[in-house]
């Protein structure tokens, strides 16, 4: 009998906890996270603004966890920057091309120059490297922000045509 009533109150806290992380968190339908699936979806953004992509996969721990930091991103960012989710399970030959070696993996692209990214260092300055550029793991909100927000700030600065 008695674990029959601890098989009960923990099936309701269960629905408890769920209904509480479900009403705190974004949902699939609001989140303003763009799925990639090649590599004209990234240029296409970028002539909008900065674009903050992630690659991972579904399986990835990691990857789970930093899905709700980024649909928090995605909509406070909308019509400033997009955020972009590549799945490299799914888009293997893409994933590649940015050399993958560990996921999650993120990265802030600025813009494009002669047909090379320019990406946003988490210290704020512009490089064609991208291991200069890249996030692994498991990345707090704030740091993403600070990257996305100083693409921003660079792609708002008036072009000097006499350079």
């Amino acid at each position: 009998m008695n674990k029959i009533i601890l098989l009960i109150v923990a099936i309701i806290a269960t629905f408890i906890i769920i209904a509480a992380f479900n009403e705190n968190n974004i949902t699939d339908e609001e989140s303003a996270i763009v799925t990639v699936t090649d590599i004209q979806h990234i240029n296409d953004a970028l002539k909008k603004g900065p674009v903050l992509i992630e690659i991972g996969t579904d399986r990835c721990p990691a990857c789970i966890a930093q899905k709700p930091i980024l649909k928090n991103i995605a909509n406070e960012y909308e019509n400033k920057a997009t955020v972009m989710y590549l799945n490299a399970d799914r888009t293997r030959a893409l994933a590649a091309s940015f050399n993958v070696y560990s996921i999650p993996d993120m990265f802030v692209i600025v813009h494009i120059e002669n047909g090379d990214y320019i990406y946003m260092s988490p210290a704020g300055e512009l490089t064609k490297n991208r291991n200069e550029a890249r996030y692994i793991g498991l990345t707090g909100k704030r740091a993403l922000e600070d990257t996305l927000n100083a693409a921003i700030d660079y792609r708002s600065l008036p072009v000097d045509n006499n350079a």
